[in-house]
């Protein structure tokens, strides 16, 4: 059985399931699945995803983790997804479902996904601000101030 997910953004996880005397997995098989995990992804308005796969024996939840979080003990090889190229009656279902997006990667609803990367600025400004609001929760600072005051 071979696990796949789309790396660096949430998504659904797609195991392509291979049993003993079975046919073989090809090549067109692991694309078609590639594809599917980077559709069902929030790197769906991307032209391509990376993929990454593994084995299912080495996927591991870590104990206390949400659901869906997942430990990967040995990588496989690193697929491309192109999430363009699914069927278009999964692209139907997807949109009777609630969830439509344009050709620009807004949703219909006018909002834009959220963006699979941080951008340094944006992590600065997060940090900042929670060091702001540890500040204010300080009691020891809040005394101080207040002893200001008066």
């Amino acid at each position: 059985d071979i696990w796949m997910h789309s790396r660096g953004c949430p998504g659904a996880h797609v195991l392509l399931c291979n049993r003993r005397g079975g046919p073989e997995i090809k090549d067109e098989d692991l694309q078609f699945a590639a594809d599917l995990a980077a559709f069902y992804s929030d790197a769906r308005t991307e032209t391509r995803a990376k993929i990454t796969t593994a084995e299912s024996k080495h996927i591991t939840k870590p104990r206390g983790a949400p659901m869906g979080a997942v430990s990967v003990r040995q990588e496989g090889k690193m697929l491309v997804g192109r999430p363009d190229d699914v069927a278009p009656e999964l692209k139907e279902a997807r949109e009777k479902s609630g969830v439509a997006w344009d050709e620009m990667g807004y949703r219909k609803l006018g909002t834009r996904a959220k963006n699979k990367k941080r951008t340094a600025s944006v992590e600065k400004a997060r940090k900042e601000k929670n060091r702001e609001e540890a500040k204010g929760k300080n009691k020891r600072r809040r005394r101080k101030e207040e002893q200001d005051f008066y």
